[in-house]
């Protein structure tokens, strides 16, 4: 019982038995009854709340705990032929079943074995030879499971009546080569070694060649039938060479010439040539200035340029090639000085009578200082006073006009132009 709480009903009993005495035993007792209760309730709910957490903790286990892995049940031994001649070989394939009811290929960690070596042999790839007549049972285990497939081998005698290649197809990449094997099936339904020379030809050595041992080799793309032969029996492989995959062989940048005053921006283009002769804009290329920082223009992740400075700048573009290879391209970015101002003289206003002209010029000057006379000239009112490219006006007939210079946006002092007919 705790201290504190038997003191306190301790100290109740004594103020309620102040006046009466023998009211003592009872109100301690009374107050003994009551902690009593009020324990064993706490208790139960204690209980309680252990059990329902003990049942949510169990819960999430089963909710969290992954299935056991599926147990392997029973193996299936098949080959492409149960009846071999002597020396002949053919590969076992082992396909286990599994508990969950999917099925897979066996191959790591089987072991093959022969009931009788005599008559087969099997490697520990599952690949059987054929050694002499007779019967053999050829067993795969793996974790204690097994399967079994029976192997005739038949005895010499029997006649030739197909010749068969293996593979029967394939795909071999330009300059590779491809080991065939030619074997022949018999009378007595037995599959195996050939006996005697085989003739192996090519519908087309210029794609496929093939020499006396069935090795062939793949010379360009294409599609060609190597034919095995013996005795007017014949077994055929078609054999596909694929196109070489393309790879960049060069790689250029447009416009390779690029003009930009300060400030203007560019987009320039990667392009990418390729060993069959083709090309196409590409994108995974790394932009940049050479040198490096320049300031006289910049270059972005996409090629944008940005005009920074006046003068001269390569950007390049290099883009991972075959073999390790590098490849470059590049464009010259040059950015020219902007138009500041332009002055135009005589200032003006003018006043030719008709038919008479006068020569204005125009000074431009450049952002970098320097000046120039490049500009456009105009009038406002041509059929009044006109002007050509050197900035001769013209006075055709009586009436106000303005002529004015432009270059690059910037337009310089207007000079009026009032055309009158002298009195007489």
């Amino acid at each position: 019982m705790n201290r504190e709480l038997r003191q306190r009903l301790l100290d109740e009993a004594d103020v309620r038995s102040a006046g009466h005495p023998a009211d003592l035993a009872s109100a301690v007792g009374a107050g003994m009854a009551q902690v009593r209760r009020k324990f064993m309730w706490a208790s139960v709910a204690a209980v309680a709340a252990a059990l329902a957490l003990t049942a949510a903790f169990v819960a999430w286990r089963i909710a969290v705990m992954p299935p056991p892995p599926p147990t392997l049940e029973s193996i299936a031994v098949t080959s492409a032929s149960q009846s071999l001649r002597p020396a002949a070989t053919i590969p076992l394939t082992a396909t286990g079943r599994y508990s969950d009811g999917s099925s897979r290929r066996l191959r790591d960690g089987v072991e093959w074995a022969s009931s009788n070596p005599a008559v087969a042999t099997v490697d520990g790839a599952g690949v059987v030879t054929a050694v002499a007549a007779g019967t053999a049972e050829l067993t795969a285990t793996l974790t204690g499971v097994s399967g079994q497939l029976v192997l005739v081998v038949q005895a010499d005698g029997a006649k030739l009546t197909g010749v068969h290649v293996s593979p029967e197809t394939a795909t071999v990449d330009q300059g590779g080569i491809l080991q065939l094997l030619a074997e022949g099936s018999y009378s007595d339904g037995s599959r195996g070694k050939l006996n005697g020379p085989v003739l192996w030809t090519s519908s087309n050595p210029g794609i496929v060649a093939v020499d006396g041992t069935g090795i062939a080799a793949a010379v360009a793309p294409g599609t060609a039938t190597i034919t095995a032969s013996q005795a007017g029996l014949r077994g055929t492989s078609v054999i596909t060479v694929p196109p070489a995959p393309k790879v960049v062989t060069a790689l250029s940048v447009n416009p390779a010439e690029l003009t930009l005053k300060e400030g203007q921006t560019a987009q320039l283009e990667a392009v990418a040539t390729y060993s069959d002769g083709s090309s196409a804009t590409v994108g995974n290329v790394t932009w940049e200035t050479s040198p490096p920082g320049s300031t006289v223009g910049e270059v972005d992740a996409t090629g944008l340029v940005t005009a920074r400075g006046i003068g001269s700048t390569a950007v390049v573009a290099t883009l991972p090639g075959a073999g390790g290879q590098i490849l470059r391209g590049q464009a010259t970015l040059t950015v020219v000085p902007t138009v500041k101002s332009i002055k135009v003289t005589p200032s003006g206003p003018l006043q030719p009578e008709p038919g008479g002209s006068v020569q204005l010029s125009a000074v431009v000057t450049y952002s970098d200082g320097t000046t120039g006379s490049d500009v456009e000239w105009a009038s406002s009112r041509p059929l009044i006073a006109s002007v050509d490219g050197s900035g001769l006006v013209t006075a055709i007939k009586e009436g106000d006009a303005e002529i004015t210079a432009t270059a690059d946006g910037v337009t310089g002092n207007a000079v009026t132009v009032l055309v009158r007919t002298s009195p007489d």
